[in-house]
């Protein structure tokens, strides 16, 4: 009988140890910079601009983009611009200044000045996506960060990453995260640093 319990403690533990390893390793890690002049109070709409995508997958940045929009969204904190809506007014800009259809152009504080303008936004929010699984496990990382339309300021950057598969999926095949539950949770835990 005493054997049984010291069985049961021990194994107690070690499923004790392996949650905490599993929720360690599934929460990855964010890191943010805020401009200390920067001043949020004045912004009232902000449009989310296309991400650059360095994953395999070639959808991430729209995927990823999308996620972001709705998040916003739903904080409230901001008007957030409609994609079909900041797609129409961004084309129009690019085109103005000469860029080429469908390539990524650095945005300078002109051409910043003009979306902002364009759009109505007060702040725009750029990013790109780190590393995104192809197949359903793997990891998801981007990087955000808002920008000052009228000055060009950098207001607020952060990065992220999650492991859409746990401790536990590696070790006995049990738990894990899809990547969709995995780019939600990325998503937000950026946005947690700003908002």
């Amino acid at each position: 009988m005493l054997t049984n319990m010291r069985r049961e403690r021990k194994y107690g533990a070690l499923y004790s140890l392996l949650f905490l390893l599993t929720f360690m390793y599934g929460c990855g890690s964010a890191m943010r910079y805020v401009n200390p002049e920067a001043n949020f109070s004045y912004i009232k709409t902000v449009a989310v601009l296309p991400f650059n995508n360095m994953s395999g997958d070639q959808f991430a940045g729209e995927k990823i983009r999308s996620i972001v929009t709705i998040d916003l969204m739903s904080r409230k904190a901001f008007d957030v611009l409609e994609q079909g809506e900041v797609a129409k007014h961004l084309g129009v800009v690019l085109r103005s200044v000469g860029a080429d259809t469908g390539n990524v152009v650095g945005l300078d504080k002109d051409t910043l000045k003009m979306i902002g303008e364009k759009l109505g936004a007060q702040a725009v929010i750029m990013g790109s996506v780190d590393e995104y699984p192809v197949t359903e496990s793997g990891t998801v990382s981007i990087s955000l960060r808002m920008l000052d339309t009228a000055s060009g300021t950098l207001l607020w950057q952060s990065n992220a990453t999650v492991h859409s598969k746990g401790f536990l999926k590696d070790l006995v095949g049990l738990g894990g995260t899809h990547k969709s539950d995995a780019s939600k949770k990325v998503v937000k835990k950026v946005l947690n640093t700003l908002l």
